[in-house]
């Protein structure tokens, strides 16, 4: 078997067998899927009986030389979802493109019984490429998925797409609760207060989340919270120092008082920018009866069906497409993927908004 850099890339088995592989090892933590998982749709635009009020167009996340066409924006009418385009490209690197060259040449010139071999020392070689395009659209989703779960909203900005394609925009029907600054010094009673009326037609909530300075600003630094602490934990547990209390403390707190447990988020995705993005924002607590509170709802991309000429198409999951090939300016991968979240059950998820409560200054 002669191997090229050509035929590397292009022969169906080898590239599956590195996707493969990406998955399987994957180092790197998806957000989204503590919510949900992956469903197909067969139609671009669906029905979403309980889903957004406003409905969703997402354009590419393209190379300027991409000839995909850009997306506009649209907007659809109630319990109606469309499914979102996202596609990347990235140029190879000419010098990583030199040392997988010397990999293959070793290939070549060995016998058929080291070749095997050295085919896994090149696939080894090339799966940290596979791995970053394999994870982008992960990572967008990272960062849509946890602003819906927490607004209710999710926009992607031009300043957030290197291209200046205005992407998307979604809203769902959460129920949505305010306190004012009368509800500052007492919170947890108002938290207490609330949920339990809440009850009636939302059921048990099992989890309550919020981001490390919510949980820091809201929880512990409430001035109630001392003395609910040492109600349930005793005297000797109390910590003056409120950043020894640990999420697993509050939430003993919490159920012991007839409240969910807490779920302190703190994760973080780097933009296109490389900026480090905090997903879950400050001022918000969202209620869960479940975590499993959404679909990954995803659709075979058109070029799956009318490829470009010349090119050739490996599929990862959420019928993610995935291609590399060569022009006159250099090697690139590709991945095209049609995806959107649709919460299932919206009209269920509670979140209380604290930005006014927050806005009254202390003391």
């Amino acid at each position: 078997m002669n191997l090229t850099i050509q035929t590397l890339f292009t022969d169906p088995n080898i590239v599956q067998a590195i996707i493969d592989r990406v998955l399987q090892l994957r180092l790197d933590t998806i957000y989204w899927k503590q919510y949900g998982d992956f469903l197909e749709t067969k139609q671009r635009v669906f029905k979403t009986y309980l889903g957004t009020v406003t409905g969703v167009v997402a354009g590419s996340i393209l190379g300027k030389n991409d000839q995909k066409p850009i997306r506009e924006r649209r907007s659809l009418g109630e319990g109606v979802t469309e499914i979102a385009y996202l596609g990347d490209r990235y140029q190879m690197d000419i010098e990583r493109l030199s040392q997988l060259q010397d990999i293959i040449d070793k290939f070549n010139a060995a016998n058929t019984a080291d070749q095997r071999t050295i085919l896994q020392e090149i696939i080894d070689f090339i799966v940290d490429d596979y791995r970053q395009i394999l994870l982008t659209p992960h990572k967008r989703m990272d960062i849509i998925v946890p602003e819906l779960l927490m607004t209710g909203k999710a926009q992607v900005h031009l300043a957030d797409n290197k291209e200046n394609i205005e992407l998307l925009d979604i809203e769902l029907p959460f129920h949505f609760l305010t306190p004012d600054a009368s509800a500052k010094n007492v919170f947890i009673s108002y938290l207490q207060q609330e949920i339990q009326k809440l009850k009636a037609k939302y059921g048990v909530f099992s989890k309550m989340i919020m981001s490390r300075g919510t949980f820091m600003k809201n929880i512990v630094g409430a001035s109630e919270f001392g003395d609910k602490f040492k109600m349930i934990l005793g005297e000797r547990e109390f910590m003056v120092n409120a950043g020894l209390v640990t999420d697993q403390m509050a939430s003993s707190v919490f159920t012991g008082i007839g409240l969910p447990a807490i779920e302190i988020k703190e994760d973080y995705v780097e933009n296109q920018n490389g900026e480090n993005v905090q997903i879950y924002p400050d001022d918000r607590i969202t209620l869960l009866r479940t975590d499993k509170v959404m679909k990954m709802r995803h659709h075979k991309p058109y070029v799956m069906t009318d490829p470009v000429p010349g090119r050739f198409y490996n599929t990862s999951e959420g019928q993610m497409s995935v291609c590399n090939y060569r022009d006159e300016e250099g090697r690139y991968m590709e991945y095209t993927a049609e995806w959107i979240p649709e919460f299932t059950a919206p009209n269920k998820i509670v979140n209380f908004d604290l930005s006014t409560m927050n806005a009254v200054p202390e003391g």
